[in-house]
């Protein structure tokens, strides 16, 4: 164990070193902040789908009376704090602060375990969203025994779509949201390397991890989410990925006619894109998303209430041009700032 260790800070520190630089200047990029709708509101939100980027792999979705919330994080680490090892913890006055309202959400979905995904969502899940579950894998299950009550927590590797072959929908109580995920990857960070620990946890943890080792990658998994009808209708659907992978990994399986769909919105991730092939045109080509956002783009090292600045070692002006590359005629793209608001109009009948 020791030995692992410091193999793995001395991964981390190397990767940390090259990531030191400074993040880059935003002013270049078309960012969206929202000055107008994609679909402009008249008064009527039950026709729309709201969504509002919160930074990292975080969104939260609200569908009439439903709500849905992604792997929601606001406590940034600094590359120094993470390189020292220095015990990680949430900072949940700046959480009560800048989390929009959750109350109400039923839904957590999280796509793998490091710790910019997982690791507000336990003080999140006991101070503001506490009729939420979370779903992810068993990883995620291990890691969040140590700090809810598991019947909030539900593992989805048995019911998760492999390659072509369709996984099992789960829904939310009022059947207005139904899920399924889908096994995918996490793309290496730099140079082919991975710099956190990939192994997954094969029992519960009494208490959550400490330091950055500690959050682990476990599974890695895609979400195809649909917003339903009184009928059960699909009346929106979106593909959500929060790591970028090789293809075909994270694609749409081959689901029977009833459940075929073209995808109304895709998520999909800025971080890391280099270090995989034919990313993001890969996967635009296979689902000709009528619309998509970037997410994962903007650096996370930085304080919260500072500019933003996009991520470090990270060229979004060129995934911006290979995206455009192959966009479907039909379709849009967005970058939103965090914490921007969007709202999607349902399919119409």
């Amino acid at each position: 164990m020791p030995f692992k260790i410091t193999q793995y800070a001395l991964m981390i520190l190397i990767g940390l070193g090259m990531l030191s630089g400074c993040a880059t200047s935003i002013k270049q990029l078309p960012v969206y902040t929202g000055e107008s709708a994609v679909h402009p509101l008249k008064g009527d939100e039950q026709k729309f789908i709201n969504l509002q980027y919160l930074g990292i792999g975080g969104y939260l979705f609200r569908y009439g009376k439903s709500a849905l919330i992604t792997a929601p994080m606001f406590t940034n680490p600094s590359l120094f704090k993470l390189a020292s090892l220095t015990q990680l913890k949430t900072d949940e006055g700046l959480v009560d602060r800048l989390l929009p309202p959750v109350e109400d959400v039923e839904i957590i979905l999280i796509g793998h375990t490091h710790y910019d995904h997982l690791m507000d969502v336990p003080y999140i899940m006991k101070k503001h969203a506490s009729k939420a579950v979370v779903y992810g894998s068993k990883t995620m299950g291990h890691i969040m025994a140590a700090a809810v009550d598991k019947s909030r927590i539900v593992t989805v590797g048995t019911c998760a779509a492999k390659g072509k072959t369709p996984g099992q929908w789960i829904y939310n109580q009022d059947r207005t949201i139904r899920f399924m995920a889908i096994e995918s990857e996490h793309a290496p960070h730099f140079a082919g390397f991975k710099l956190l620990p990939e192994r997954p946890y094969k029992k519960d943890l009494k208490r959550l991890p400490r330091t950055v080792f500690g959050w682990v990658e476990g599974q890695i998994y895609t979400y195809l989410i649909d917003f339903l009808d009184e009928q059960g209708g699909i009346v929106f659907r979106v593909h959500y990925q929060d790591a970028a992978s090789n293809p075909p990994f994270g694609f749409v399986p081959e689901l029977p006619a009833n459940d075929q769909k073209r995808v109304d919105l895709a998520i999909l991730c800025v971080a890391s894109f280099t270090q995989v092939n034919n990313y993001p045109e890969g996967i635009i080509k296979d689902m000709r998303s009528k619309n998509i956002v970037l997410g994962h783009w903007e650096d996370f090292f930085r304080r919260q209430g500072k500019p933003v600045k996009a991520l470090r070692a990270t060229n979004v002006g060129n995934f911006i041009k290979r995206l455009e590359a192959v966009l479907p005629e039909d379709s849009k793209w967005f970058l939103p700032k965090p914490f921007t608001k969007m709202h999607f109009l349902l399919n119409e009948k």
